[in-house]
């Protein structure tokens, strides 16, 4: 099965930027919630 090099590129692009959405969006509220907390 040969792989097209764009085609790989554009597969890493579609999965990695939405759970690095994900990751920053998670970390937010974690840090949010630590705060609450803190104070």
């Amino acid at each position: 099965m040969e792989v097209n090099d764009l085609g790989f590129i554009a597969s890493i692009l579609f999965v990695l930027i939405p759970a690095v959405f994900l990751i920053i969006l998670y970390i937010q509220t974690v840090s949010r919630e630590n705060r609450e907390d803190s104070q």
